[in-house]
């Protein structure tokens, strides 16, 4: 079991960062850390060095652009105070950002996927519902784009991530004064905590019903950490009527891979894998800077071998990663 020491500080760049950018993209996939980590060291793994998103999705996912989010989300940091903002506030930057993101490389409505580990869950949560009731078109239109979201341990109903980060802050408070506000919404029972869960469920449903479903799957950690003991509880991590698998590793280690072979790479990246297979393979679901590149000829190859797209000049090939990434990852 890892110790308590592995809780990083925040401190680092924030915003989005492009880590992958295929000249002709066919998806977005966003990374959003949790709590104290950073845009970088929550994916990299301590020992190897391996940035999973940069080192290694791209050798599975090269038709992906790829993009990692960093916001203050910092409750221990000494000698300076700690960011104010509320989980609405970093929901609120990350959906402006990523539409305004999209909106410049002309690819607002290229379907999208997160990855979210930990509070990240949360701010991608709250970014959807701002997209939901905001005015702005090019926010509904983010919504309408995000087709999937990966949670690695976050706290759909709370977590004793709570109390860790607060005897954190406790220590932290004789040099700084801490954000308390992010670890209130953490805890078991959080009112601000249910409304969120109610209101995204209500969103879910909402979009099922209107044949807008989006794709959600949750991993869960098997491991204590050390001296502190389960972070995020099977039960708080994954949410009622989707599909939930474990990560052999404990709250931090989940959503960091020594390299292509590792076990907990093989179960993201597959997921991640076949959720963009099938969207290759429905052509309502491409972007329309896509459906303006491609003039449907002949006959479509649904078997998954050769061009899925397949006319006179046999155009519009599509690459879904490696010959070898379905029977490695499924």
């Amino acid at each position: 079991m890892a110790a308590a020491n592995e809780l990083p500080s925040t401190a680092g760049p924030y915003g989005l960062q492009t880590l992958a950018e295929p000249v002709f993209p066919t998806l977005d996939i966003v990374f959003v850390h949790g709590l104290t980590g950073n845009r970088e060291t929550t994916w990299t793994h301590k020992t190897t060095r391996t940035f999973w998103p940069s080192d290694l999705l791209p050798k599975d996912l090269p038709n992906a652009r790829i993009l990692t989010f960093g916001y203050d989300a910092d409750v221990i940091r000494a000698l300076d105070a700690a960011s104010s903002n509320s989980l609405r506030d970093h929901g609120k930057s990350l959906a402006h950002e990523l539409a305004m993101n999209k909106m410049r490389a002309r690819a607002i409505d290229r379907p999208t996927f997160f990855v979210a580990h930990s509070l990240g869950g949360l701010v991608c949560e709250q970014g959807l519902l701002i997209c939901r009731n905001a005015a702005e078109a090019h926010l509904n239109a983010l919504l309408d784009a995000v087709k999937g979201i990966i949670f690695l341990g976050t706290p759909h109903a709370g977590s004793d991530l709570a109390k860790w980060g607060n005897v954190l802050t406790g220590i932290a408070s004789i040099f700084s004064k801490p954000n308390r506000d992010i670890l209130r919404v953490l805890t078991p029972g959080s009112e601000m905590l249910a409304a969120v869960q109610q209101d995204f469920h209500t969103m879910l449903d909402t979009r099922r019903d209107i044949g807008k479903k989006m794709k959600i799957f949750c991993f869960y950690e098997e491991y204590r950490v050390a001296s502190v003991g389960e972070i995020v509880p099977k039960h708080s991590a994954i949410l009622p009527g989707y599909e939930s698998q474990s990560i052999h590793s404990n709250h931090m280690g989940m959503a960091r891979f020594t390299g292509l072979d590792d076990g907990g790479y093989i179960m993201v990246s597959g997921r991640l894998w076949l959720w963009a297979q099938q969207l290759e393979q429905s052509p309502a679901q491409l972007p329309k800077e896509r459906e303006k590149r491609i003039e449907y000829s002949g006959t479509v190859n649904m078997m998954g071998s050769g061009s899925i797209f397949q006319g006179d000049a046999n155009i519009g090939s599509l690459n879904l990663g490696r010959t070898d990434a379905a029977s490695r990852n499924l």
